[in-house]
């Protein structure tokens, strides 16, 4: 801090005296204080587009739209790629993607045959704590030709972490030290039944509850128990879904309201469905994205529409919802093939739907019109996996490990930077690929593979 003299005199009659003349001592001491004045404004104008420490606090990001808030993040990389900042080569067997805040990474794995959750340093790196769940699951439990291991993202709420494993078991703990408070399990707790290839959702945290769909299947619909709620801070459950009676796929459950009313929105083999938040009851049903092999892609849900893809020849809807008295009609404006996500999920940037068709490259689609505006196939990937952060597209390629940084431009593929992988898992992955989506917080991009996760400075 630099202050001036707190008595000062000026000769003001510049009639008689001249103009004006300040000391000299006085004349640098305010132009001292202008540049300080001139360089706080300056300073503040570049604060202005530093990363906002936003967080990516679960799977799909804050709002689970696979969209980042971060702000002052490059608009291009240089040729040579991007800033490792560091790498993490622990992480265990998983296509779990990584969740952070406040300065800390959360993910899940499998290893020396137990699964578990760990917590790592989000600027260095280094492990800060590891809980184990129990035993890791084999082929005795389901199909594994794909990889074994956890495959869901962990969910922060405040000071508790909420994570599901690949057989089912749901727990929370204490985010700062995994301390565990409760754990409970989707089959033996639960009444659900193993999917093909193991429980791959990601647990919704909605206030003081936890939402999961164990998938319970019964002769009764009113009994099936699709959808539960379980307590945040005991694991008891607090409300059952009624009226519809499928197994569990792969899609994590989203949170919306429609005039006023507030429902879970999920998908299975049998397509989308929609439960009072309230009561558990199915509010609405569309049966066009759904498929038996396997559902994976999370709806996007905005206004009164409903947005879903799947692969296996599904395709994609889109829904509209209306509600009324407490009830909800749901009207299909189109469903066709002009999309089929199968892993790697979409992403609804100014009406436009950005994603990988399965057989048909990256694909830029109309969501009011559900006709593709451009496509583009990505040389060495059948598939990539993409989110979205400060005007650019993220696409994470499955089998080359590269993640291109592409414009989110209706007008075609313009390709702003790329980055591969220095090294890829040497873990045996079977018939998998690199299926954990990528991850921006804190003015990075996290990517993994299996056991290692990199972490790249991507900031201005």
């Amino acid at each position: 801090m630099i202050s001036l003299p707190s008595a000062m005199t000026f000769n003001t009659d510049a009639k008689k005296n001249g103009p004006m003349r300040l000391p000299t001592y006085l004349t640098v001491r305010l132009t001292i204080v202008a540049w300080l004045f001139f360089s706080t404004l300056v300073f503040s104008e570049l604060a202005a587009v530093e990363p906002t420490n936003t967080g990516w606090p679960q799977w799909g990001g804050p709002n689970r739209d696979h969209q980042s808030a971060a702000l002052g993040l490059r608009k291009s990389w240089p040729e040579g790629g991007l800033g490792l900042v560091w790498k993490f080569t622990n992480a265990g067997f998983a296509y779990s993607s990584v969740a952070v805040a406040e300065g800390r990474v959360y993910s899940l794995g499998t290893q020396d045959s137990k699964n578990f959750v760990f917590c790592l340093n989000a600027n260095s790196g280094q492990e800060i704590w590891r809980t184990e769940l129990g035993p890791a699951y084999t082929n005795d439990h389901y199909n594994q030709g794909w990889g074994g291991g956890p495959r869901s993202t962990p969910t922060i709420a405040g000071q508790r972490l909420v994570a599901l494993d690949d057989g089912g078991n749901c727990c929370c703990l204490d985010a700062s030290t995994g301390k565990m408070h409760w754990q409970t399990n989707m089959i033996s707790d639960l009444g659900g039944t193993f999917p093909n290839w193991g429980y791959s959702e990601s647990p919704l945290v909605d206030g003081n509850r936890v939402v999961v769909c164990p998938g319970k299947v019964v002769d009764d619909p009113n009994k099936s128990e699709f959808l539960v709620a379980l307590d945040l801070e005991t694991g008891k459950k607090v409300l059952a879904s009624s009226g519809y009676s499928d197994g569990a796929h792969y899609v994590s459950a989203v949170k919306h309201t429609v005039d006023g009313v507030e429902m879970y929105i999920t998908a299975s083999q049998s397509g989308l469905v929609g439960f009072s938040a309230s009561t558990g009851e199915t509010l609405w049903k569309n049966g066009s994205s759904g498929n038996r092999t396997a559902t994976i892609p999370t709806p996007i849900a905005w206004d009164r529409y409903v947005y879903h893809t799947s692969g296996y020849g599904a395709g994609c809807v889109l829904v509209e919802l209306n509600g009324r008295d407490g009830k909800i009609a749901a009207t299909e404006v189109y469903a066709n093939q002009e999309m089929q996500s199968q892993h790697g999920g979409v992403v609804l940037v100014d009406g436009n739907i950005f994603g990988y068709k399965k057989g048909g490259g990256f694909v830029c689609q109309d969501v009011k019109t559900g006709q593709p505006k451009w496509s583009h196939r990505i040389t060495g990937d059948s598939s990539t996996s993409v989110i979205y952060a400060d005007q650019r597209l993220y696409a994470y390629g499955e089998s080359s490990g590269t993640c291109y940084l592409i414009d989110a431009s209706s007008a075609g593929w313009s390709e702003r930077g790329k980055v591969t992988l220095p090294e890829q898992s040497k873990l045996p992955r079977l018939s998998g690929r690199i299926w954990a989506h990528p991850t921006i917080a804190e003015g990075k991009l996290f990517l993994r593979d299996l056991d290692l996760i990199y972490a790249y400075d991507i900031r201005e």
